[in-house]
């Protein structure tokens, strides 16, 4: 029987008793999509007894289904299954097991001083009701302080609440919160970045405190992942996969969706700053019981708001 050692980017592992009954064992949100007749499953908790591609074989027997963020070893358990997959873009990826264990570039570290001489960093684990409220209050304060305040939001390709976040670490300056990053846990030891949130008042290397942070931590708590999270509509090389960081951009090849995205979404700015962490680049995939084709990726497409989104940059271009 193949295991994997995480869930899909977005799911969490649960930490529901795996003998309290079947419907602890996982617990999926999902929303139906209408053209393609298949439910898009965009979170879920699994116990961690539970084998994934069990669930989703079971899960498939009553309805088709479509997952996002699947990596390699999705695909392997359930390839042979009779899945169907799609690449959709690039997960970056730093492995912190030994015995070669990802450490940040000098000039990472120069950022996140420059930017804690200037400020502090508070550090969230699991969050606690008390707690929630007050994360989803900073949110909201650092969205509409964000140079992208404008513009309308994408749906269920994140967690974009705490409930469920694994760490939660804020960036202060003046008291004042100016960037923030909320991590899932999606693996025993594994953590993936859902949210990355800065104010345009935020000095240069908030961020690149956050994430040093986060990674030191998930390492004293013997994580041996730390996922930065999707690029989407790139891929790179598949005889080529770790290339030196400086080489990576020659290899990268785009999807149409690239193209079509483009005014909106700037998937090489994404790339060139996750980039600079010096990450293994792993493809993530689209995977279903069903072939992957165009109408499975309209909708997506729609539900998910990048029609909107696109729409919106097309007819303000002075705006962000």
């Amino acid at each position: 029987m193949r295991t994997v050692s995480r869930l899909p980017l977005s799911w969490c592992l649960s930490s529901c008793d795996p003998n309290s009954g079947s419907e602890s064992r996982f617990i999926a949100r999902s929303l139906w999509l209408p053209r393609s007749r298949r439910d898009w499953i965009y979170n879920a908790q699994q116990s961690r007894t539970a084998y994934f591609a069990d669930i989703m074989v079971s899960e498939s027997a009553k309805k088709d289904i479509i997952l996002r963020g699947c990596d390699a070893s999705h695909l392997a358990a359930l390839e042979d299954r009779g899945w169907k997959h799609r690449q959709s873009g690039l997960e970056a990826v730093l492995p912190l097991r030994k015995p070669d264990p990802w450490n940040p570039h000098r000039s990472l570290r120069e950022l996140s001083r420059r930017a804690l001489r200037k400020g502090n960093i508070e550090v969230m684990e699991r969050p606690d009701p008390g707690t929630i409220g007050r994360i989803r209050e900073i949110l909201t304060e650092l969205r509409n302080a964000s140079q992208y305040r404008r513009r309308p939001a994408l749906k269920y390709l994140f967690q974009n609440d705490p409930e469920f976040w694994e760490l939660c670490l804020i960036y202060y300056r003046d008291n004042q919160p100016e960037a923030l990053v909320g991590w899932s846990r999606n693996g025993e030891s594994a953590i993936h970045l859902e949210v990355m949130l800065r104010s345009r008042e935020a000095p240069v290397g908030a961020m690149e405190a956050l994430i040093l942070e986060s990674v030191a931590l998930a390492g004293k708590r013997g994580m041996e992942l730390v996922s930065l999270g999707e690029v989407p509509f790139l891929r790179i090389n598949p005889k080529t996969p770790e290339l030196p960081a400086k080489k990576q951009q020659t290899q990268l090849k785009r999807f149409a969706s690239y193209y079509l995205m483009r005014p909106a979404f700037s998937s090489m700015g994404l790339f060139r700053f996750k980039n600079k962490f010096r990450p293994l680049w792993n493809p993530l995939y689209l995977m279903s019981n069903r072939p992957v084709g165009l109408l499975a990726l309209g909708d997506l497409f729609i539900e998910s708001g990048c029609h909107k989104l696109l729409a919106y940059c097309l007819t303000h271009f002075n705006r962000s």
